[in-house]
């Protein structure tokens, strides 16, 4: 493709990418400031059972699949639950008593919706799908934009300058390459783990479901007991959240920052008699995720990877309203 066909596509691309890259910076930045946030947990904590029976207690029919121990993701123990009708609700747990403190469907939960807004529309598959379409176009869009602005590295410089003595429309196209010509590099690193990230797990939802039978609904001495038998493995190691699978298995999953901040011990225990059926060390787990996620949250970087985060995602919500704007001007000027 010449380079002045870059311009069209470039442009198209953007339009259909506005509304999702709105979506995808703002809950991105609202994820980096709670991460960036996060207070320590009390010094005691209830029972990972007693925070699986009070769940429970407050919904009745349905069944925690996913719990969160207060520390890494919040101040607080949140659960995901499900029901054998598919229906789906929530609950926050003070993480002293295991007390409830709200119920209720994802969006009353800012923090817990961001992530699932971000990570796949909220919508399961079909938004997995779509997330991870939006970060090949975001990736195209980004690199179709340098290629056609790139005006050779002795004139970097001037390229980037806005003229202030121009009319508004004419400068904020200016600011739109400017800008979009410096945060080029960031949102190509931001698309590309993300691609990493969703690309597996949207294999993994495609492919065929294995027949399951009933959910166990174990007893929380049952579940304290497995705990106990995961601890014993990483004694020094914050449990970050427990898997309730439609098995006689919970699995669990301990931090492991001496490897990153995102990495975790994964540990699955049989509730039945506290017998360990696997166990894998963060430093040998080959999973790709455990090696990306750290670097798309910035994490890795320390804070100076938060902050260029927070400048990414102010500038795409830039580059997007500006874009819009730019192209219904043209629309105009076009009809008129």
């Amino acid at each position: 493709m010449r380079r002045a066909g870059l311009l069209p596509l470039h442009r198209w691309l953007g339009l259909a990418l506005a509304p999702f890259l709105l979506i995808q910076a703002l809950t991105g930045a609202l994820l980096v400031l709670h991460e960036a946030t996060v207070p320590h947990p009390p010094p005691v904590m209830a029972r990972t059972g007693q925070f699986v029976d009070a769940a429970q207690a407050a919904l009745p029919g349905l069944r925690v699949t996913r719990l969160y121990l207060p520390g890494s993701t919040g101040p607080t123990a949140f659960a995901e639950m499900s029901g054998a009708s598919g229906a789906r609700a929530y609950a926050e747990l003070d993480a002293a008593t295991a007390r409830p403190l709200a119920t209720g469907a994802l969006w009353r939960f800012p923090y817990r919706a961001a992530v699932q807004v971000h990570y796949r529309l909220a919508s399961g598959t079909g938004g997995l799908a779509v997330v991870t379409m939006v970060g090949l176009a975001l990736a195209l869009s980004a690199a179709s934009g340098v290629v056609f602005w790139w005006p050779g590295a002795g004139r970097l410089g001037q390229a980037l300058k806005v003229r202030r003595s121009l009319a508004g429309h004419v400068r904020l196209r200016q600011w739109h390459r400017s800008v979009g010509a410096v945060a080029a590099m960031l949102a190509l690193f931001s698309a590309a783990t993300g691609l990493l990230l969703a690309v597996p797990d949207l294999s993994d939802a495609l492919a065929p479901a294995a027949a399951t039978g009933r959910a166990p609904v174990f007893a929380s001495e049952a579940i304290d007991r497995a705990v106990a038998a995961a601890q014993a493995l990483h004694p020094r190691a914050a449990l970050r959240d427990v898997r309730f699978p439609a098995a006689d298995r919970i699995d669990l999953n301990f931090d492991a920052p001496a490897r990153n901040a995102r990495a975790v011990h994964v540990v699955s225990v049989r509730p039945s008699d506290g017998a360990v059926v696997k166990a894998i060390a963060a430093d040998d787990n080959p999973v790709l995720w455990m090696k990306v996620l750290a670097l798309h949250t910035g994490e890795t970087f320390g804070p100076a990877g938060l902050a260029l985060l927070l400048a990414e995602a102010g500038a795409l919500v830039f580059l997007a309203v500006a874009g819009v704007l730019m192209w219904l001007r043209r629309r105009r000027k076009g009809r008129a």
